[in-house]
């Protein structure tokens, strides 16, 4: 257990995997493309080092990073493009290259390959995040890891590949999102019982179904940077109880209240995609039904080790050695996200 802590001291967004994303919009023999890619991620652009790029930077070097992008991003229909146009480009944020791409195909596309590796030039966790629209036609996917390719038809069905996209997504997201693992082992180390070990998951799966479909449909938004410092906070709140050895009230009522705070947080990933309302709750889900996949096959794996560990002649030191280390990440991640970003 402390050694799978002391290696998720980790970056200011705890659970943001490493992201890119492209809208096609299909239009007879054009497929008309806006990526989003992390300019940071492309050596040598960022010349002083400084973590923001500027026109002054990119202009020389434009040529290379588009090379780049055509290498690692690669629309095929029954054929490669007999011609690509680069319309535009822009910078956002800082580091975001936004660009305009026009892929002329010999003949009208009903069927679209999509080929992303974008993840070599990025971290290993890296995902592309894709939506085609074939007139109105709307559909999504989500590639990364050994996925590097998907196939887009017009007409066809699409839900499958929405529900198995965002199902995986929701999984990685746990599996990647060390501050919500913090705080649920921070849970799971003074649960004793498998039955009050189903109160505390089943109590934090209701509560951020809420504020996550609250988020995602537009109904209840907060500010990224709020949510982040409040997930921290209720980290550190668990951490400090377990060393207490105190309950202001119950375990799953203090774990409803903060699952509507991580809620906030699991919402971020799918608001940042910008998902066609034609899918929207279908992607809401099946993420959030691979979020508690993930969840459960985290619990079904650490609580027995737990238990073990709890129930052994050192479980008057485990306790709180797990309890301090889960407090020391939540105050520096709380540190970071409220005065250092």
């Amino acid at each position: 257990m402390l050694a799978l802590l002391t290696t998720i001291w980790s970056p200011v967004w705890a659970h943001d995997m490493s992201r890119s994303e492209s809208r096609i919009d299909v239009r007879g023999h054009e497929a008309h493309v806006a990526l989003k890619f992390n300019l940071l991620a492309i050596p040598r652009i960022d010349a002083n080092g400084d973590g923001v790029i500027t026109y002054d930077e990119l202009d020389p070097a434009i040529d290379r990073v588009y090379a780049l992008i055509r290498q690692h991003y690669v629309l095929d229909a029954s054929g490669p493009a007999v011609q690509v146009v680069l319309k535009r480009y822009d910078i956002s944020e800082g580091h975001v290259l936004d660009l305009n791409l026009i892929y002329t195909f010999p003949r009208d596309i009903d069927e679209l390959r999509v080929t992303c590796t974008l993840n070599q030039l990025e971290q290993p966790d890296h995902q592309h995040l894709i939506s085609v629209d074939f007139g109105g036609d709307i559909h999504e996917g989500v590639l990364g890891g050994p996925t590097t390719t998907v196939v887009f038809k017009r007409g066809g069905p699409s839900y499958f590949k929405t529900i198995a996209s965002f199902l995986k997504l929701g999984i990685e997201h746990i599996f990647t999102g060390y501050d919500h693992l913090a705080f649920l082992v921070g849970l799971l180390i003074v649960t004793t019982t498998a039955g009050s070990m189903i109160k505390v998951i089943t109590s934090f799966t209701v509560a951020h179904s809420i504020t996550l479909a609250l988020a995602t449909f537009d109904i209840v938004i907060l500010p990224v940077r709020l949510t982040e410092s409040l997930i921290a906070l209720s980290i550190a709140y668990v951490a400090l109880e377990n060393l207490l050895g105190m309950r202001v009230i119950e375990r799953w009522r203090i774990t409803f209240l903060f699952g509507l705070v991580h809620g906030f947080g699991f919402s971020n990933v799918l608001r940042e995609m910008h998902l066609s309302r034609s899918h929207l709750a279908l992607s809401l889900f099946s993420f959030n039904s691979g979020v508690e996949i993930g969840q459960v096959l985290f619990a079904l794996v650490a609580l027995p080790l737990i238990l073990f560990l709890t129930r052994s002649r050192w479980q008057l030191r485990i306790k709180p050695a797990v309890s301090l280390i889960v407090m020391c990440l939540a105050v520096y991640w709380f540190v970071q996200r409220a005065f250092l970003t």
